[in-house]
């Protein structure tokens, strides 16, 4: 087997698919059938036999005998860029929690300062791409599960699936609670790593998560429902069948209270008065005269007043003032040159600092890691530890 050719450009890869896209649609919508014959490619790229060739060299499409097929990396990539992608992968968003964990630990364990920026963004990016995907996935999960139950025809295999897809529902919701245990108990990373950029990320992956858990309980009543009308249908189903066997066999009248039962009731008189509502669109509403004339009669009809709009009062003026809000924060930099100067450890130093506002413990702990992490290459530690308030550190120096 001959070695494939790849794509060297990002230029040369578009300006195939540019020359090739009435090809790749066409393969595209069939991708299902897995009968794409040959003479349909050819009779689209003008019988030139080179154009298909030089597709097959480069790995976009594979020929097994009289058909073709596009690779499941580009089918992939076009239902992803399209959002046509049916597959619930619980896998992928683990693969994000792992991706997760690593960059958290290589932050913590990194001196370079570059290079402690290039793990906490891709922290950043993959906490987005977690809660993206979540979403993405439980989306899938209801069109899978509502196509389930309409479209399958046998009820065994629709129970089986039904079930399947509820474990994927579980383990969605595992993974949910996984990253978010990850969040709560990195909190040195996140304490070291914060800015308003990760803050508003971190927000933004827990309110899709409170849409998505929302949305997963809403999909764990529909599978329940579907799965109990499930069997009451099959339940049923053999009651026909048993009383269709009995009929046959000339025996219902005698073996069964069918009769009696039919003859007792009169169910057309008792049947509700079918209510259908329908939904009006409100540009309808809004453009139809005869939709506003009806919306009149049943106003009219039930008596409803329209309330008297009046103007809101004036805003107050308090509303409009600024109000600056001061946070303390401490200059790392000025702290850092007044300890090169003296000769006592990183953490005394730190504890006996004239602060202009009050710093709790808490404070002194990140404080003193911030600085024996941002200044390693030029501190001295020791293999000494002393105890502060059950709280046991290194004897740090100065070089």
């Amino acid at each position: 087997m001959e070695p494939l050719t790849h794509f060297r450009t990002i230029e040369e890869l578009v300006k195939v698919m540019d020359r090739e896209k009435t090809l790749f649609r066409d393969m595209f919508e069939r991708r299902k059938s897995l009968a794409y014959r040959t003479d349909f490619a050819m009779e689209i790229v003008d019988y030139k036999r080179e154009r298909v060739q030089y597709l097959i060299d480069h790995g976009v499409i594979h020929e097994n005998g009289d058909f073709l097929e596009m690779e499941d990396v580009y089918v992939q990539f076009f239902e992803d860029v399209l959002d046509m992608n049916e597959e619930i992968s619980v896998a992928s968003v683990q693969e994000y929690i792992n991706a997760l964990k690593e960059n958290i630990q290589y932050y913590l364990e990194e001196t370079n300062e570059h290079r402690k920026g290039q793990y906490q963004s891709n922290v950043r990016k993959t906490l987005r791409r977690i809660g993206l995907r979540t979403l993405k996935n439980i989306i899938d999960l209801k069109h899978k599960v509502d196509t389930t139950y309409k479209q399958v025809p046998n009820y065994k295999v629709k129970i089986l699936q039904l079930n399947n897809l509820d474990e994927k529902r579980k383990g969605i919701k595992v993974l949910m609670q996984e990253c978010e245990k990850t969040i709560e108990s990195e909190v040195i990373f996140f304490r070291m790593a914060t800015d308003p950029e990760m803050q508003r990320t971190i927000l933004d992956v827990r309110n899709d998560f409170t849409e998505a858990d929302h949305n997963l309980l809403e999909i764990e009543r529909q599978i329940i429902e579907y799965i109990n009308q499930i069997e009451q249908q099959s339940i049923l189903q053999k009651k026909v069948r048993r009383l269709k066997y009995l009929k046959d066999q000339l025996t219902w009248r005698e073996d069964t209270n069918v009769e009696r039962i039919l003859l007792d009731k009169n169910p057309l008189w008792m049947e509700k008065r079918p209510y259908n509502r329908f939904f009006l669109s409100i540009e309808m509403l809004r453009s139809n005269e005869d939709a506003h004339a009806l919306i009149r009669k049943i106003v009219i009809k039930n008596d409803v007043r329209r309330l008297g709009r009046t103007e809101a009062a004036p805003l107050d003026e308090e509303f409009m003032k600024e109000e600056i809000e001061q946070i303390p924060t401490v200059n790392t930099r000025k702290i850092w040159e007044s300890f090169r100067a003296q000769s006592e450890n990183l953490f005394s130093f730190i504890k006996d600092y004239p602060y202009q506002v009050p710093r709790t413990l808490d404070d002194h702990i990140i404080l003193f890691c911030q600085l024996a992490t941002q200044y390693s290459d030029e501190l001295l530690i020791t293999e000494n530890y002393e105890k502060f308030d059950k709280v046991e550190y290194a004897l740090i120096y100065a070089k």
